[in-house]
């Protein structure tokens, strides 16, 4: 008797669900941390950014009030992710910290940890 669908083949279809699951993942939660990011002049929305590997170690000044070229540049890195890998969405913004901490009218309660739950939350 011969299989049919080889283990191998199952293996690496179960490899490319996980990987495509994972991009899906990150894409929602960079998303989410883009449009809840206060705007005022669109430099925080443009200070998000995703790595592979290694997390980004210097802050790279940028404007994008709809935050619609950071989430592409995001999705771009994001869509080369491997599960098993790691993937890092951050900001380096020097104020970052403290609108994480609650210092603005249009996120008092934060930009990433609330982006982390809802998605949690949806994938529960």
């Amino acid at each position: 008797m011969s299989w049919k669908n080889k283990p191998t083949n199952f293996a690496i279809e179960v490899l490319k669900t996980a990987d495509d699951h994972l991009k899906k993942i990150v894409g929602e939660t960079l998303q989410q941390v883009v449009i809840r990011s206060p705007v005022m002049d669109g430099e925080f929305r443009a200070s998000h950014k995703v790595t592979l590997g290694t997390p980004q170690n210097t802050y790279e000044k940028g404007f994008d009030l709809s935050g619609g070229a950071t989430l592409a540049e995001g999705l771009k890195v994001a869509s080369t992710a491997k599960i098993g890998g790691l993937v890092y969405i951050q900001t380096l913004s020097p104020y970052g910290p403290a609108l994480e901490n609650g210092h603005s009218q249009q996120a008092p309660n934060g930009v990433y940890a609330l982006s982390f739950r809802y998605v949690c939350e949806k994938y529960r």
